[in-house]
């Protein structure tokens, strides 16, 4: 395992098209020999184009926007799935069926994710040399469980999420592609008695603890990596007097008890935008590397690992 591997790690695209294409394009920027998504893949929203009598109409964050012939109708497409929502073609009478039909608009939202990220992965196929990097996905907290079937059968990536990795030095990659409980309450979160047992199961498991990377999804309770806007019932940010928002950890205390128990080389997070930044339990070094994908912005780490030793770990943006 005296191969140096390098790394390139991003989290929470949440359905931005400009920063999937400029992740896969990083491969060559960075000379990376593994491309790793660590979970929140899909977008959070679901927006529809509706036909019109002449053309298509659709309204994202408060803009409208139309497209009078079908290459209107491509770029106005192009444009929602840069802003990180997913388009779908409708009419006005049967987006209203969907909406107050109970469950055919999250039956729809997950069928339309589904199809995005095998778009997503058709692009990187065209583009991504495999035999110089490797493409590895996760799912995280706001993904849909079906998504991990699409990543398995396809021939580009590889999915992290049901088995223990092992990168072409051998190396050991962990994945936990869950959060814990959030006030959202999302697709995929777990009680944490429920993430010990997952990470125990995983820990028993690996070969080589030492040199192991634990890829998960949230990041470990009261650190640096963990601090959020404190949230009332409805939702909305708790201020402080001076009108600040008030900030909470968040993160979890499973998967911080299990960095200071397995002191494994690497832990890699996201979940909380946030904060971005990195810190140390131990021998073990933990990096949250952050989301803008709002802004089409991509936040990532570049890697670099040899034997049982992180030799070098940079943030990037771009």
């Amino acid at each position: 395992m005296s191969k140096s591997t390098r790394i390139f790690f991003v989290a929470d695209l949440h359905g931005s098209a400009v920063c999937w294409r400029k992740f896969i394009n990083a491969a060559k920027v960075y000379k990376a020999d593994v491309l790793l998504v660590g979970g929140d893949i899909a977008a959070k929203t679901l927006t529809p184009v509706l036909e019109t009598n002449s053309g298509w109409t659709a309204t994202s964050d408060g803009k409208r926007r139309t497209a009078n012939s079908p290459e209107d109708l491509r770029a106005l497409e192009a444009t929602l799935r840069n802003e990180a929502t997913v388009p779908f073609r409708t009419t006005s009478g049967a987006w209203q069926e969907l909406v107050q039909t109970p469950g055919a608009l999250d039956r729809t939202f997950e069928e339309c994710s589904i199809v995005e990220l095998k778009l997503w992965l058709d692009w990187a196929r065209e583009r991504l040399d495999t035999k110089a990097s490797r493409l590895l996905l996760g799912l995280g907290n706001d993904d849909f469980t079906p998504m991990e079937d699409a990543i398995a059968a396809d021939s580009v990536a590889e999915l992290t999420d049901r088995r223990i990795l092992r990168l072409d030095d051998g190396r050991e990659v962990a994945t936990l592609a869950y959060s814990n409980p959030t006030p959202w309450k999302t697709h995929r979160e777990l009680s944490e008695a429920d993430i010990t047992w997952r990470v125990e199961e995983m820990a028993s498991k690996l070969e080589h603890p030492e040199s192991a990377i634990y890829n998960f999804h949230v990041p470990p309770f009261n650190t640096p990596l963990d601090i959020a806007p404190r949230l009332d019932k409805n939702l909305t940010k708790v201020m402080t007097a001076g009108g600040e928002p008030e900030l909470s950890h968040v993160g979890s205390t499973a998967v911080r008890a299990a960095l200071e128990q397995h002191h494994p080389m690497l832990g890699l997070h996201g979940h909380i935008h946030e904060s971005r930044g990195r810190i140390n339990f131990g021998r073990t070094l933990s990096i949250n590397c952050g989301s803008a994908y709002s802004e089409g912005k991509l936040l990532g780490a570049v890697v670099d690992v040899n034997g049982s030793s992180v030799t070098s770990a940079v943030l990037t943006e771009g």
